[in-house]
């Protein structure tokens, strides 16, 4: 079998899969690491990440509203909720830490970046797949599906990372997902938002983006480009979920440098 990570580990409890908020506060710390992750995602996401965070340094690896439990609940959620979600933990860890670094991926590197221009203690930004652009390729609805129906091979990679990444539970009744769509038009929003405001940061901004994102364009690239706070590098076999050995390390080997320098 193909040797292959994922970005996010599900710990799976007989049928079902947690979900948990992860807070791990220092005494004393004068960094803090925040991990958002995105939309239908799961803080499990960082698992891997949270491992190679030094024991002196704080982490808060958060859940955002509506995620981790039903489909009707990710329907009652709102952008409004999660900004003020995000809003309040970066406000919290601002009064007893002096930086913050956030770590995110796709809708929450969104997030972040709006953070990062309001609140001056983030210092560092890791982000990746960041949603500038949006392409959906074909696999990627083939993909919900085979997660849906649970139809993956066992040699489906980017099918079975997309499904390890997921943080919602399934419904058995399909119309119920009718509630989503405003929490995708508002994604959406937020996208169009986001481009507007990327060049007023003046963070040290890390950014990978993947060469093979089955949802994420290669125009998000340009939008980052325009700001010389921001470095792009491209993990070129690797898509929105799934990630290849190599890419995997090199992501891993980034982030623990982030993490590391300077402290």
């Amino acid at each position: 079998m193909k040797d292959y990570p994922f970005l996010c580990i599900i710990v799976i409890s007989g049928d079902y899969m947690e979900h948990r908020e992860y807070k791990r506060i220092i005494r004393n710390s004068d960094i803090a690491i925040l991990f958002i992750h995105g939309i239908v995602g799961t803080p499990n996401h960082f698992n891997e990440f949270i491992s190679l965070v030094p024991e002196f340094i704080s982490v808060y690896n958060m859940l955002l509203d509506g995620h981790g439990k039903g489909v009707k609940d990710f329907s009652k959620a709102s952008m409004k909720k999660w900004e003020s979600q995000v809003t309040s933990v970066v406000e919290e860890l601002s009064l007893t830490h002096k930086e913050i670094y956030i770590v995110a991926h796709s809708m929450g590197t969104l997030l972040a970046m709006e953070q990062a221009i309001k609140n001056k203690k983030i210092s560092k930004l890791f982000l990746v797949a960041v949603p500038l652009s949006l392409a959906l390729k074909p696999k990627m609805p083939i993909n919900s599906l085979k997660v849906y129906f649970d139809k993956i091979r066992l040699d489906d990679y980017e099918a079975l990372a997309a499904k390890k990444c997921y943080g919602i539970g399934k419904d058995r009744n399909p119309f119920r997902y009718i509630g989503w769509i405003p929490r995708f038009l508002e994604l959406f929003k937020k996208i169009s938002q986001t481009r507007k405001i990327i060049t007023l940061i003046d963070t040290e901004c890390s950014v990978y983006q993947s060469g093979n994102d089955e949802m994420v364009s290669k125009r998000s690239i340009r939008y980052l480009e325009n700001n010389p706070y921001i470095s792009v590098k491209i993990l070129k076999s690797s898509g929105h979920y799934y990630y290849d050995k190599k890419d995997w390390d090199f992501l891993l080997s980034e982030f623990e440098k982030t993490v590391t320098m300077n402290t």
